[in-house]
């Protein structure tokens, strides 16, 4: 049902449950613009040392000075609230799969961490760039398993892909394009060894600080790309960074035998029979 919202004219379509989903959708948008409104009158303030993510997009303009109109602040909120939940949980669920199921990998970043956090020390901002290996392995996650495996663009201008003359597709002005980023990240002629976790793909140079160059600048989507990209991805990898160090600080983990992992692809990728895993308090 949620695949089914994303494309315009299979949202028009009485789908079983259809109306209860788009009842709550009203619900849910009702609430937050009387949240909007009420902070606009002031009957109601930041519970935050300084201004919260509400204020921020209430005082924000654009590039011509202009204020966000109501519309554009509750689809911000609404997307670092809705957005923002499902998809980090389920980063954070395929990582810890990958690192029960790759030995030499959850080695690697245990040693990070116990060098960067000695002694149970609680991860801080300053911290975050030291933990190059936790950031390589969170990006390699969401390569070969994107919480959003796909997302729609409408075309609003006129285009042509396909440079060389050939198999050339005309892609009409209104069309509704779907963009499989699973099947983008795995692809061989984009990634050397597309199926193999490799988090090395992802360090950064030791001498510039810099991480390899894409084969490709649209190869890699995991928070979509332009102006309409994901507006939490820096939030997002610093919260899911901050769990994945503190787990693997914390507690040691491993993987309930006799389980099927499989991705389940709806508007985000989780996997289809859950994940059943052993933890215990790291001594």
């Amino acid at each position: 049902m949620r695949m089914i919202s994303q494309v315009p004219l299979l949202a028009r379509l009485p789908f079983w449950r259809k109306q209860l989903l788009d009842e709550n959708s009203r619900r849910v948008s009702n609430f937050v613009e009387q949240i909007i409104a009420d902070r606009r009158k002031g009957r109601s303030a930041s519970l935050c040392a300084g201004a919260d993510l509400l204020d921020l997009l209430l005082s924000a303009v654009d590039d011509e000075g202009q204020p966000f109109s109501d519309q554009e602040v509750k689809d911000e909120a609404l997307t670092f609230v809705v957005a923002g939940h499902e998809t980090t949980a389920n980063l954070m669920t395929w990582a810890m799969y990958v690192l029960m199921t790759n030995e030499s990998v959850l080695r690697a970043c245990r040693e990070e961490v116990d060098q960067v956090l000695p002694n149970g020390m609680i991860p801080s901002y300053e911290h975050m760039n030291d933990l190059q290996v936790c950031e390589a392995i969170l990006q390699e996650t969401l390569r070969l398993y994107p919480p959003v495996p796909w997302f729609v663009r409408k075309c609003i201008r006129e285009h042509t892909i396909g440079s060389d003359g050939h198999h050339q597709v005309r892609i009409p002005v209104g069309t509704t394009i779907a963009i499989m980023t699973y099947m983008l990240h795995r692809r061989a002629d984009f990634w050397p060894r597309p199926l193999e976790f490799d988090y090395m793909r992802w360090m950064r140079n030791p001498m510039t600080g810099l991480k390899p160059k894409l084969t490709h600048p649209f190869c890699y989507l995991p928070f979509a790309a332009g102006s309409r990209n994901c507006i939490g991805q820096n939030f997002a990898l610093l919260e899911a960074k901050v769990m994945l160090a503190m787990f693997v600080q914390r507690c040691n983990f491993s993987i309930e035998p006799g389980q099927t992992i499989v991705p389940q692809i709806t508007i985000t990728m989780r996997p289809k029979y859950g994940l059943k895993a052993r933890v215990t308090k790291r001594s």
